[in-house]
C-alpha cells in the first residue's frame, strides 16, 4: 500500500511539472512579435486573445495585431481607440502610448521578469 502511495504522489508531482510554461521557450516567442498599431476600433471583449485594428505606425495602412498568447490582452482594460500600441520585435516589453502617458509592461513568467 505504501508503495502505491508513493507512486501516486510522483506521478501527480510529474504531471504538474508538466504543467508549468517553459518560460524560456515562450519568452523566445513573444520576442519574434511586433505591433506597431495606433487603435481604431474597440477591441473586442469576446476573446482572451489580442485582437487590435488600426493603422500601422510605419506605413499608415489599416492592419490588425493578432496573438494567440495572453500576455498583451492582460492590459485590455488600458487600451482604448487613438492609443498606440508598440511591442517591436526582439524586445519583451509592450508598450501603450495614450494622450498624456506611457505604460510600459515588461514580459513576465512565472514571477520573473524576462528581457
Amino acid at each position: 500500500m505504501k508503495k502505491k502511495y508513493i507512486l501516486v504522489l510522483v506521478s501527480f508531482g510529474l504531471f504538474i511539472s508538466c504543467l508549468k510554461p517553459n518560460c524560456e521557450e515562450n519568452a523566445k516567442l513573444s520576442r519574434n512579435r511586433e505591433c506597431l498599431l495606433i487603435i481604431e476600433q474597440e477591441l473586442p471583449t469576446s476573446t482572451p486573445y489580442l485582437k487590435a485594428r488600426g493603422r500601422n505606425l510605419k506605413t499608415s495602412k489599416s492592419c490588425e495585431c493578432l496573438d494567440k498568447g495572453r500576455w498583451w490582452i492582460q492590459y485590455r482594460d488600458n487600451m482604448s481607440v487613438g492609443d498606440t500600441l508598440i511591442k517591436r520585435k526582439g524586445e519583451l516589453v509592450f508598450y501603450i502610448h495614450k494622450k498624456d502617458t506611457i505604460l510600459s509592461f515588461p514580459w513576465e513568467c512565472e514571477g520573473k521578469i524576462y528581457k
